[in-house]
């Protein structure tokens, strides 16, 4: 599962690559369907919350700003008009969190 994140999260890369070369995503065939795909993951993440509490460098408020993060992302990455610059800071933080469960944790399948 969090293995399914990563690869969205590089979904979310080509998407915002695409954005920026003047693709226009239509909100309800591209954006609703593609969030929606994120929730179910993140929904399935928060049902290992306590477990990946209990890792060392990371806490409830971190937590929750990881999935805050991923979602704002995964609705930023189809506009053109988002800052590259946030965007990809944004990316590298929720990228470094997720692979830091995944090598503490594994996948939480």
């Amino acid at each position: 599962m969090i293995q399914e994140l990563l690869n969205k999260l590089n979904d979310m890369l080509d998407i915002f690559q695409h954005a920026k070369d003047d693709h226009e995503y239509d909100f309800y065939k591209d954006v609703v369907p593609f969030v929606e795909q994120v929730d179910v993951l993140l929904d399935k993440v928060a049902v290992h919350q306590d477990a990946v509490l209990k890792l060392q460098y990371m806490n409830e408020q971190k937590f929750q700003l990881l999935i805050s993060n991923y979602k704002e992302l995964s609705v930023e990455c189809h506009y053109k008009r988002t800052s590259k610059k946030l965007f990809f800071e944004k990316h590298k933080a929720v990228q470094h969190d997720l692979n830091y469960i995944y090598n503490h944790i594994g996948d939480l399948s």
